[in-house]
């Protein structure tokens, strides 16, 4: 179901959708309504919000998701979450600039281990666990090298399953 044709693009959150978006999304809530209860699950919400574009991390998406009733959610309540947890998507490219900025002899590859130090300890410190999830991405060789370009594809497109609610 993931695919550009899916995006919903809002100028920033809380803006109301399109005739064209709300369209999309009853049509989307739809085929993911397989009990037809005129419903979605707290997964099949996640599923959904994914499928238009949004790439929350996985701890991101559970906290998101810890507000749907155990109903789960109707259209007009989805719309609502949607447009409540919008983020303009980050683009490769700004992903890709950030990366050169640390590729002082501009090969494309950079150290883990160094990616890691930097994150954790220059200007707004990330905390290690979210670097490490960070790095999951990655495919990072046995010199403990990954390839950026690559790294910031997989980024874009988000992670690619739901978590488990607890």
């Amino acid at each position: 179901m993931a695919g550009a044709a899916l995006d919903i693009r809002l100028e920033a959150a809380g803006q109301e959708l399109t005739a064209d978006q709300r369209e999309k999304v009853v049509d989307n809530f739809k085929l993911l309504d397989r009990d037809k209860d005129g419903k979605l699950t707290s997964q099949e919400v996640g599923i959904l919000f994914r499928a238009f574009g949004q790439n929350p991390t996985d701890e991101e998406l559970a906290e998101m998701l810890r507000v749907v009733p155990p109903v789960g959610l109707d259209v007009e309540g989805f719309i609502n979450f949607f447009v409540a947890n919008y983020k303009n998507p980050t683009s490769e490219e700004t992903l890709l600039k950030a990366f050169q900025v640390f590729d002082l002899e501009d090969t494309g590859i950079m150290n883990a281990e160094k990616f890691k130090e930097m994150l954790t300890s220059l200007g707004e410190p990330m905390p290690g666990g979210e670097v490490d999830a960070i790095l999951k991405e990655a495919e990072v060789d046995d010199k403990g090298l990954f390839d950026y370009k690559s790294l910031a594809r997989r980024l874009c497109e988000g992670p690619k399953r739901i978590p488990e609610m607890q």
